[in-house]
Order: structure tokens, then C-alpha cells, then sequence
């Protein structure tokens, strides 16, 4: 994948000043506190992965240019999980057994944090988990698991009021990838549509790596639906949506699960995405009140080195990062235990807004609504602040 090398080529050139840090440490014999990264770095979505650590590493170099966690440098210790559970587990159980992690965060997908769930919990070892959505993954309840990223039945709570009542979809076709991620999605909006008097017609489930969706977009526009709704990674939204254009399909669209609207616009090109709604977990040019300032390092630094507008991927890697920091520092020593205990009592306002788990180890971030207008996404309803 051309532009996922490309993005890898600018990260592993922006993280120079980080690992500076980390060896000026060295030099002064500070032993790095390690946090264990997992994250798809090759395969059908290591731009989603790619983009998840840029924001990583800049938290990493902010935190070791202030001086590290409890004096020490930080130092990300990451593994490619491919986007596939086995691999995933792989990995997990490398930076477990063999770099002896005391935290972890990924794994991207919720197929593939699910699966590697029961290892941290086998070792007791604090996991965050920074963009799965799956209800799954905080419905078991594990005590070593932490998510601040949506889950897709309260997703679909905060849309309930504004899918059929605001914008007006009645009947919907559903394209949703075949795995826990899309399955769930394309359940909770089935379950709000015949709460409020909509329908959702079918649900068409299609492989990671598709790349052809003329069939199935034929018999969307053969159908009744007024609405088609989309759960993918970002390399399958755009080929939809000009696969869509180029058929001739004309009906409302709506991108779930917070897929950055900026990027799909670049790829698929404004034709193709004017008048597409997104579902955001993070807009850049909308942060949450009183981190501005913070936003617009991020995001400068990431237009900088990358030539693209920071996304919900760079946003919550940035926080995941600067979570578990906090909750190292008040833990008092890298130790499993303790920070899984600081974690409990997380109260963080980030970029992706305010971080409080649950009982469940839940935390809800603020999401939005945008319609793309002349290329720009614009939101039009800010669901959770």
C-alpha cells in the first residue's frame, strides 16, 4: 500500500527526536519505563494503524521533553498486529514475555483486541484500548481492560434522536465489514431504526479486503432504501462511495463509526463524498473547549510531517499515551497492579474530550455529526461534548 508506506516513512522520521530524548536518558542512566503498543502497521488497514501511532509518538516526545514519567524516559515499544486477531495475540504475548511491558494499548479492531483480552488477563497487565468498538469488549467486564474509545450500542443511543427524527432516513440498505467491529454496528443502528419508526431493509457483510462492491451497490439502488449507511475501514469507504457515484446511485449516506472525513475526501475525491454524512469522535478543527492550544500543536506537527489533516486515529493514539502516563505517575511505579488501580480512578480531559471509566471500564468520548459541503466536513450536531 503506497500511501500507508509513505505515512510509515514520515512516522519513523518524526520519532528521531523522540528516541533522542530516550537515549540522552540512556546516557544518564535512567532505565525507560516501557508502554507496550499494538497496532496494524501492514495490511488492508495499517493506514488507520499508522496514523493511531503518529499520534503516539507525539506523546511520547512531549512527555520526554518534560521530563518522562516519574524521571524516567517513556519508550513505546510497538508491534505490527496486521489488523488480525492471531497476529495480535502474537504480539501481545511478545511485549509480555519477552520486553516484560508492564501496560499495553491496542489492538485497533475489536476482533483483534477481543482475542488478545484473555492474555492480558491471564498476566495481569493493565491494557487500554484506544479506537475498538465493539460492546463485547467492555461487556466482559475484564478487570485488565480499559476503553475510552465509543461503544457502538451507546453510539447508537446518542444518534437514536437524530437518524430518522432530524435527518430523515426511513428505509436503509446497511454495507458493513464481516467482523465483530461491522456486526455490531449494523445491530445497534437496526435496533434504533425500528425504535423510531425507520427500517433498516437489509445488512450486505463483505471481507476486509473487498475491493469490488458493484453487486452489492446494485442492489442498493435496485432496493427501496432512501439511506445507505457504511461500516469499513477507510480504504473501503472511498472505493464504496465512487463505486456508488459511478453507478449512479442517489440516496443519503451515512459513514459510522467515526472514519475521518477529511481523508475519505482526499481519496475518493469531492464528487464522490459531497453530501456524505460522518459519524466523528474527533474533528480537528472542533476540539473540545480549553484544549486549543494542545489541539493546535498536534495538529501542526501532524500537518508537518504528514501533509494531512490530523484524525480521530492521531487523536486518541495522542491521549492513549498521555492516559496511561497519568495513570503510571499516580500509580507511583510501573507496577501492573498499581496502575491498574490508578487507571480505575482515571479523571483525564484530553483532546478527545473527558475520561472517566465505568463500572464497566467504559468511557464515552464526545461524538458528533458532519455532512461534507464543498469538500469540507462541517458538523451539524454535536451529540456528547
Amino acid at each position: 500500500m503506497k500511501t500507508g508506506r509513505i505515512l510509515l516513512a514520515f512516522m519513523l522520521a518524526a520519532t528521531s527526536f523522540v528516541f533522542g530524548d530516550i537515549c540522552q536518558s540512556f546516557a544518564q542512566g535512567k532505565t525507560p519505563i516501557l508502554i507496550g503498543i499494538v497496532q496494524p502497521l501492514t495490511g488492508p488497514v495499517s493506514m488507520h494503524g499508522l496514523t493511531v501511532v503518529d499520534g503516539m509518538k507525539f506523546a511520547a516526545e512531549k512527555l520526554n521533553a518534560e521530563g518522562g514519567i516519574l524521571g524516567r524516559p517513556v519508550k513505546l515499544m510497538i508491534e505490527d498486529g496486521k489488523g488480525d486477531p492471531v497476529e495480535s495475540v502474537n504480539a501481545v504475548e511478545k511485549l509480555i514475555r519477552r520486553e516484560k511491558v508492564p501496560v499495553i494499548i491496542g489492538c485497533w479492531g475489536s476482533s483483534a483486541t477481543l482475542a488478545a483480552m484473555p492474555i492480558v488477563k491471564r498476566n495481569q497487565v493493565p491494557f487500554l484500548v484506544e479506537t475498538s468498538t465493539a460492546p463485547m469488549v467492555t461487556d466482559q467486564k475484564n478487570e485488565w481492560v480499559f476503553r475510552f474509545a465509543s461503544h457502538n450500542d451507546i453510539d447508537g443511543a446518542l444518534m437514536e434522536p437524530y437518524l430518522v427524527p432530524k435527518l430523515g432516513f426511513k428505509k436503509v440498505a446497511y454495507m458493513a465489514v464481516n467482523n465483530d467491529w461491522g456486526r455490531s454496528m449494523s445491530k445497534a443502528v437496526t435496533e434504533i431504526m425500528d425504535k423510531t419508526g425507520g427500517k433498516v431493509l437489509f445488512v450486505e457483510y463483505f471481507s476486509p479486503a473487498e475491493a469490488n462492491f458493484t453487486s452489492i451497490l446494485t442492489k442498493v439502488k435496485n432496493s427501496d432504501a432512501d439511506t445507505l449507511f457504511i461500516t469499513t475501514a477507510i480504504q473501503s469507504v472511498a472505493i464504496i462511495l465512487k463505486q456508488f457515484r459511478e453507478l449512479g446511485v442517489h440516496m443519503n449516506r451515512f459513514v459510522t463509526s467515526a472514519i475521518p472525513a477529511e481523508w475519505v475526501v482526499d481519496i475518493a475525491g469531492e464528487e464522490a463524498t459531497e453530501g456524505v454524512y460522518f459519524f466523528n469522535r474527533y474533528v480537528a478543527n472542533s476540539p473540545p473547549k480549553g484544549k486549543e492550544v494542545e489541539n493546535k500543536k498536534l495538529t501542526e506537527w501532524y500537518k508537518k510531517i504528514s501533509g494531512k489533516t490530523a484524525d480521530m486515529g492521531v487523536a486518541f493514539g495522542y491521549d492513549s499515551v498521555l492516559i496511561m502516563a497519568d495513570a503510571i505517575k499516580r500509580a507511583g511505579e510501573p507496577n501492573p497492579a498499581k496502575i491498574r488501580e490508578a487507571l480505575e480512578k482515571t479523571d483525564y480531559f484530553g483532546l478527545t474530550g473527558r475520561v472517566k471509566f465505568d463500572a464497566s471500564h467504559h468511557s464515552q468520548p464526545r461524538v458528533s455529526i458532519s455532512q461534507v459541503k464543498n469538500g469540507v466536513p462541517q458538523i451539524i450536531y454535536q451529540l456528547k461534548d
